[in-house]
């Protein structure tokens, strides 16, 4: 509290007492209005979230005259995040932003394996219309195998640059792995081969000379921990490589970097370019 130009520390003011009750109903008017909805449709978005089916009269006595209970308020947040995919929530007044936070850092969504990851999040949604594409690991089958060559030109050609490290195909941690994962001496070396292929062929040699420089290819031999691909400084998808599983089976972290909160995202970030800055150009 500020008076005559002087700050009042309110701890000092045993009698002060702030109307939460009042915040409460000003959060859940404020999301029912971010997402354009009435009463009676507010109260529809809001059923599946909580588990029961509140009605118009409820919603409208939680922001005029009744305190709305913590699971309301928490699901009237998430619904107003779903309609606003892609702002940045001030988390010092968003009790689910700051409870997510908390607990769960930049980490955004884990999948069980990458099927389950591509199922719901397709290659296009993740490449198309991207600055900025790092990615090491294996064979780099989700940019290569799955993405088109014909978007993956058109964007180095647009200004996005490139980094792609690949396990070396003729290096010993290929042949290690292909023994952890079953493979006869050569199938993944082959894959990866192939791939290195297609960027070099079929989407290097079709670039004109200055976009060209934007497509890096490297590869590097060291036991196999990660694949990484992290999408113009903001989105991170993580997979660990276990010891048998192959790469479609295994768990797939989603990433999201967070203002001023160093996280998985740095971590990763970090360990990429530790990776890149030992690898062999093409």
């Amino acid at each position: 509290m500020v008076r005559d130009g002087k700050v009042i520390d309110l701890r000092t003011r045993s009698g002060f007492k702030p109307d939460v009750g009042s915040l409460a109903r000003e959060q859940v008017a404020a999301a029912r209005e971010a997402l354009g909805a009435s009463p009676q449709e507010f109260a529809a978005i809001l059923a599946p979230l909580l588990g029961w089916e509140p009605t118009a009269e409820a919603v409208e006595s939680w922001e005029s005259t009744v305190v709305p209970p913590g699971d309301l308020l928490l699901a009237a947040s998430l619904a107003a995040h779903a309609s606003t995919q892609g702002t940045s929530p001030n988390p010092s007044t968003d009790p689910l932003g700051r409870l997510i936070s908390n607990r769960f850092g930049d980490l955004a969504a884990v999948f069980l394996s990458r099927s389950a990851f591509v199922a719901d999040t397709s290659s296009e949604d993740l490449f198309a219309g991207a600055t900025e594409i790092r990615t090491a690991g294996l064979s780099l089958n989700l940019l290569v195998q799955q993405y088109g060559d014909q978007c993956l030109r058109d964007q180095i050609e647009a200004g996005t640059s490139v980094k792609c490290l690949f396990l070396d195909p003729a290096g010993r941690a290929i042949r290690d792995r292909e023994v952890e994962e079953g493979y006869l001496p050569g199938q993944l070396a082959t894959l990866t081969e192939l791939n290195i292929q297609i960027l070099t062929k079929r989407v290097g040699d079709r670039l004109s000379a200055e976009a060209r420089e934007r497509l890096m290819l490297a590869v590097y031999d060291e036991p196999i921990r990660f694949n990484i691909t992290i999408i113009d400084d903001a989105l991170c998808v993580v997979q660990p490589y276990l010891p048998t599983s192959r790469g479609l089976e295994t768990p797939t972290l989603v990433i999201r970097r967070q203002p001023a909160h160093a996280g998985l995202f740095s971590v990763f970030e970090q360990t990429f370019a530790g990776l890149w800055e030992r690898g062999r150009p093409i």
